[in-house]
């Protein structure tokens, strides 16, 4: 089975090429192997593609500089799942990387069994680019997470089958991931979870939470009509 890690980039302010340097980093410490990473890129300039370039022995990579609907973080994940060729889509932010070396094993397993479709995995959060960590997530369904009350977090933690691909809506930004899993919970009933901590969640001050400056009221009310509740 395949997994096709997704990952949407951008400059972030001059720190976009250590964050994936980073994440890539930890994805070729993998215990399993079966993988490819699809980075599809908002950058204006090619530091992404050469930090992709220095992994090209390392991983497979399927780069696309993608200039279409450029700051439209949906838009660009959405590109990159487009491209993937696997038979799991795992989603990673740049800014985000994988805690432990066996999460995408523990994740394949989950899949091996055919009623999963959807899966999301613990989590932990770092200030100081992993030097401790802090906030440790066991994620866990809620009937108002449609409305922003995320007790799933992040899309990293998030993987799907590719034949039943779902895609983030572009008309979002701070509720693109509480949104996905509605999506996702309509379509196929509560998402299987791995209680372990499998990724690490980078709060800085370049993140799109902290760099949002409109009324998440109005991304409420849109879901809310998207979804007739």
């Amino acid at each position: 089975m395949k997994i096709s890690i997704c990952i949407p980039t951008w400059e972030q302010h001059g720190k976009g090429n250590d964050f994936l340097n980073y994440l890539l980093h930890t994805i070729t410490t993998q215990t399993y192997q079966h993988i490819n990473v699809v980075i599809s890129d908002h950058s204006v300039n090619n530091d992404i593609e050469n930090i992709c370039n220095l992994f090209k022995d390392k991983l497979e990579i399927i780069y696309i500089k993608n200039q279409n609907n450029r700051g439209n973080g949906p838009s660009n994940t959405n590109n990159a799942i487009s491209h993937a060729d696997g038979d799991i889509i795992k989603i990673m932010f740049q800014d985000d990387f994988f805690y432990q070396k066996n999460a995408l094993e523990l994740i394949v397993k989950k899949f091996d069994n055919n009623d999963c479709n959807w899966l999301v995995t613990g989590c932990n959060h770092t200030k100081d680019d992993g030097k401790t960590f802090f906030n440790f997530m066991v994620p866990r369904w809620n009937d108002k997470i449609i409305y922003g009350v995320n007790t799933i977090s992040s899309p990293s933690v998030l993987s799907f089958r590719k034949n039943n691909s779902s895609f983030f809506d572009e008309d979002l930004t701070m509720l693109m991931d509480c949104e996905m899993y509605y999506q996702l919970y309509i379509k196929y009933g509560l998402p299987k979870i791995i209680t372990d901590c499998l990724t690490t969640n980078r709060i800085h001050q370049h993140q799109i939470s902290s760099l949002y400056n409109k009324d998440i009221n109005s991304e409420i009310n849109y879901v809310k009509n998207k979804h007739n509740i």
